[in-house]
C-alpha cells in the first residue's frame, strides 16, 4: 500500500509542476526595452504578464543606463533547500542577472553580483518589485 501511495503522490508532484512550468516566462526582455515602453512579455501558456509601471519607473531609475542592454527581465529565481534545511534561491541566468538581483537589492553591482539569495533578501526584492521576480521550485 505504501508504494502505491509513493508513486500517487509522485505522479501529482509531476502533473502539478507541469501545471506550474506553464506560467514560466517563455522570453526575457532587457531593460532597454522596458525604457522604451514594452510592459509584456509572453509566458509558456500562451498568457502575456504585464510589469508594474511604478516598478518599471523604479527600476529604470536605480539602473545605470550602460547597463540597460545587457540585464534582463524578468529576474527568474530558483527556490531550494539545503540539507541542513536553510532555504535558499538561486538566481536563473548569467552574471547580468546576478548584477540584477545585487543592483535591485542594494542598488549596487559588484563583479559577481548575488548568485544566491535567502529568504530575507528575497523576501524583501519581492516587496519592492512584485512582477519583475518569478519563482520556481528546484527539481
Amino acid at each position: 500500500m505504501g508504494e502505491k501511495i509513493k508513486k500517487a503522490v509522485e505522479r501529482k508532484y509531476v502533473e502539478d509542476s507541469r501545471k506550474l512550468s506553464l506560467y514560466w516566462p517563455a522570453e526575457t526582455i532587457t531593460i532597454y526595452d522596458l525604457s522604451l515602453g514594452r510592459k509584456f512579455i509572453k509566458l509558456h501558456s500562451g498568457d502575456l504578464h504585464e510589469f508594474d509601471e511604478g516598478e518599471v519607473g523604479r527600476l529604470l531609475e536605480i539602473t545605470p543606463k550602460y547597463y540597460w542592454k545587457l540585464m534582463r527581465i524578468p529576474l527568474m529565481l530558483r527556490y531550494y533547500k539545503e540539507e541542513d534545511g536553510t532555504v535558499k534561491l538561486s538566481v536563473e541566468g548569467g552574471v547580468w542577472q546576478a548584477r540584477l538581483a545585487e543592483l535591485l537589492l542594494t542598488g549596487e553591482v559588484s563583479s559577481e553580483g548575488l548568485k544566491n539569495l535567502s529568504l530575507n533578501q528575497f523576501s524583501k526584492l519581492v516587496s519592492r518589485y512584485k512582477t519583475l521576480v518569478f519563482v520556481t521550485l528546484a527539481t
